[in-house]
């Protein structure tokens, strides 16, 4: 049996399903420790923890897009705070986190035989709140 990548994986934003305009491989996960004021080396040399949170990322990249399915993604990413479910290797489990997103590139690829036009280079990182 073939499946779609929508059949295992979940990305959505703000209740929208982004997982066709993924690219293949196209989602890199990140657990980030937030470190607190006490962190870092001791006149010794030793690694001073202060772990006051972890916290998720994506980062995500789009296959090449139309102008319609390129300006879908962006206006879904440009509120300040936006709510993602996706699947977390982690947690084994689907997951809903408020997240942000910022300095979203897209390059403007070519303009199809049929006269579509297309975008790429569309990355963005989603980092949980």
């Amino acid at each position: 049996m073939q499946y779609e990548r929508s059949d295992y994986l979940t990305l959505t934003i703000n209740g929208t399903n982004v997982v066709p305009y993924i690219a293949q491989g196209g989602i890199k996960w990140q657990r980030e420790d937030v470190d607190g004021p006490n962190a870092g080396r001791g006149l010794d040399g030793t690694l001073i923890r202060d772990r006051v949170a972890t916290k998720r990322r994506l980062d995500v990249t789009c296959k090449p897009l139309t102008l319609a399915e390129a300006s879908t993604v962006l206006n879904l990413i440009e509120p300040e705070w936006i709510t993602v479910v996706y699947t977390d290797p982690m947690a084994g489990e689907n997951l809903t986190k408020q997240m942000y997103s910022n300095n979203i590139p897209a390059t403007f690829a070519l303009i199809q035989s049929d006269g579509t036009e297309m975008w790429s280079g569309i990355t963005f990182p989603l980092v949980e709140k």
